[in-house]
């Protein structure tokens, strides 16, 4: 790998971050959500586990950025159209959450907030492939975003930050439970969770009255 293919993977890397974050900041701005609910123990140290691993995955990408000789020794050998590939399916996951927030709507707030009581449940869209497309898209990005900076001081936090975050989904999925009882429920029957379903037969979904 030359030294310019490399400057390239950094500059597209870096670009697919600030879109990534620029599209969740806007998102929060957007809701304007202000939370009342009160976080327990437990979810306290799970947040603060969050935010040690995600410092360190931070860390890893602004050395990859900015100074990536001092990471080379344990960047992993992967041929260039393969990060290419990743590049697009990275590209590819920043739309899909980004079209995952826009089918809630006024519906969407961080999971960790609580659940509005004037929250409708939304099946349609992206909805009705799995029950959380959002952490679909961010699983996948995180994952081909680490891909395409082919070193493990990216990719291993990468892997320990989904798995936080992929426990914090049972957690929704209480609350949701407890907003929505059993229309909830039989969404989960006929929804997978983050891998859609590939079959030849017609899409059941609805979207439920305001």
């Amino acid at each position: 790998m030359g030294v310019n293919s490399e400057l390239l993977f950094r500059v597209l890397f870096s670009g697919l971050w600030l879109a990534f974050l620029a599209n969740v900041m806007w998102v929060n701005y957007a809701a304007k959500w202000v939370s009342s609910r009160r976080t327990s123990t437990n979810q306290r140290r799970l947040r603060t586990v969050a935010v040690a691993i995600s410092g360190l995955y931070f860390a890893g990408t602004m050395l990859y950025a900015l100074v990536p000789a001092w990471i080379m020794f344990v960047s992993i050998q992967l041929p260039d159209w393969f990060r290419l590939v990743m590049v697009a399916g990275a590209t590819l996951s920043v739309l899909c959450v980004s079209w995952a927030i826009r089918a809630l709507g006024k519906n969407w707030a961080p999971s960790v907030s609580g659940v509005r009581k004037d929250t409708v449940l939304v099946t349609s869209g992206p909805y009705a492939y799995v029950r959380h497309p959002i952490y679909s898209g961010v699983f996948f990005f995180l994952v081909t975003v680490a891909l395409v900076s082919a070193n493990l001081f990216i990719l291993i936090p990468t892997l320990a930050l989904i798995a936080l975050l992929y426990r914090s989904i049972a957690e929704e999925e209480t609350l949701l439970i407890a907003r929505f009882g059993n229309e909830y429920r039989e969404y989960m029957k006929r929804t997978p969770r983050l891998i859609p379903r590939f079959s030849f037969g017609p899409a059941h979904s609805r979207q439920p009255p305001a």
